[in-house]
C-alpha cells in the first residue's frame, strides 16, 4: 500500500483537530457549530485544492545559452552554435527577424518575458534533444 500523499497526511491532521477541538471546546450554540462547519469546509477545501503545501524556494535558472551568443561572434566557433541550437548563426537571424515583432512575445503582465531571442533559443535548444540531452560536447 502506498504512503498518503502530503495532502492526506494534512487532512488527516485536519480531521484530528477538529476531533480534538469537538471534546475539549465543543460550540456552545448552533450558530457557532455552523461557523465552525464552514471554517472546517473551506480549510480542507483549501488543502485539497492547493497546488504546494509547503512553501516554494524560487530555482536559479542559469543555463549554458549565453554560450551560444559567445559562440556566434566567433566563425571558429560556429559548430559549438549549431551543435547547441540546430541551426547556424546566420539562420538564427533570419529567424528571429521574422518572429520577433508577432504579439505572443509581448504581454500586459506583471511578469515579464525573456527577450525574443532568449526565448528562441530555448526553443531551438530543446527542439533538438530527445530526452537525455546527451552530447559530446
Amino acid at each position: 500500500m502506498p504512503s498518503p500523499s502530503l495532502h492526506e497526511q494534512y487532512i488527516a491532521a485536519y480531521v484530528l483537530h477538529i476531533i480534538i477541538r469537538a471534546i475539549f471546546q465543543p460550540p456552545q450554540t448552533l450558530e457557532d457549530l455552523a461557523q465552525e462547519l464552514n471554517v472546517d469546509i473551506s480549510s480542507i477545501s483549501a488543502i485539497r485544492q492547493a497546488r504546494y503545501l509547503q512553501s516554494q524556494s524560487p530555482v536559479a535558472k542559469s543555463g549554458s545559452l549565453h554560450l551560444a551568443w559567445k559562440y556566434a561572434q566567433n566563425p571558429s566557433d560556429y559548430h559549438r552554435f549549431v551543435n547547441m541550437l540546430r541551426v547556424p548563426p546566420s539562420v538564427f537571424q533570419v529567424i528571429l527577424s521574422l518572429i520577433e515583432d508577432h504579439p505572443v512575445f509581448y504581454n500586459q503582465s506583471s511578469q515579464s518575458q525573456e527577450s525574443v531571442e532568449v526565448q528562441l533559443g530555448v526553443t531551438l535548444y530543446w527542439l533538438g534533444r530527445y530526452g537525455n540531452g546527451a552530447s559530446l560536447e
